[in-house]
Order: structure tokens, then C-alpha cells, then sequence
């Protein structure tokens, strides 16, 4: 009988630590964006492919796959903007960079996060 007190104390106490841990990641985000891209202006027969993220080393890197629809080539603009848990933008606004797609190219963009803060993204691109 004692026996099976012992076993059924710790089954409880394993049982709340489950819970507890599955309680944890309920709440938070999975630390990829939620396709946050942003188009500044028309910017034509420009497709977003895929959005996706690499947390690596706790830094999250963010891949965005673009391709040119237009059958000329075209030159674009983009940056990321990092956001923490509470959706606050870390540090300064990144400077625009250039892309250059020949027509039908699909090209990958990648981003690193400034510090391990940054859970979430927003992928800007402009004309």
C-alpha cells in the first residue's frame, strides 16, 4: 500500500510539472513571424513566396522568398523591423537596401535579428 502511495505522489507531481511546462509554450509565440510584410507603394508583379524563420543560437533570422512575376527586371527596396515579446520595436530603424530581380527570378532575403530580444519581424519592401 505504501508502495502505491509513493507511485501515485509521483505520477501527481510529474502530472502538474506536465501541465505547467505545456502552460508555458501555450502562451508564447513561436517566434516567426505571422507573414508581417509590408508593401510601401505598388510595387508591381513583385510575389512573396514564403516568409520563414530559423531561431538559431536564440537570434531569429527571418528568410523571405521574393519572385520577379514582370518580364522586365526590376530593382526594390526593403528592410526588416524587429519587434520584443511586448510587440515594442528594438532599436533604430534598419536603412533600406536594394534588390535587383531579373524577370521570373525568385531570390531569397535574409534577416538577423539585432539581439535575442527580438521574437517577431516585419519585412518592409518598397519600388
Amino acid at each position: 500500500m505504501r508502495f502505491r502511495f509513493k507511485q501515485l505522489r509521483y505520477l501527481s507531481v510529474l502530472g502538474f510539472l506536465f501541465f505547467l511546462v505545456s502552460c508555458s509554450f501555450m502562451g508564447k509565440k513561436n517566434g516567426c513571424p505571422n507573414g508581417d510584410v509590408v508593401f510601401v507603394g505598388d510595387i508591381g508583379d513583385i510575389e512573396i513566396v514564403e516568409v520563414s524563420c530559423i531561431p538559431k543560437d536564440g537570434i531569429l533570422r527571418v528568410l523571405v522568398e521574393i519572385k520577379n512575376d514582370d518580364s522586365k527586371d526590376r530593382s526594390l527596396a526593403y528592410r526588416f523591423d524587429w519587434f520584443d515579446e511586448e510587440g515594442v520595436v528594438l532599436g533604430r530603424d534598419e536603412a533600406w537596401k536594394t534588390v535587383y530581380l531579373y524577370p521570373k527570378e525568385v531570390k531569397t532575403i535574409r534577416g538577423t535579428a539585432p539581439n535575442w530580444l527580438a521574437t517577431d519581424a516585419k519585412f518592409l519592401i518598397k519600388k
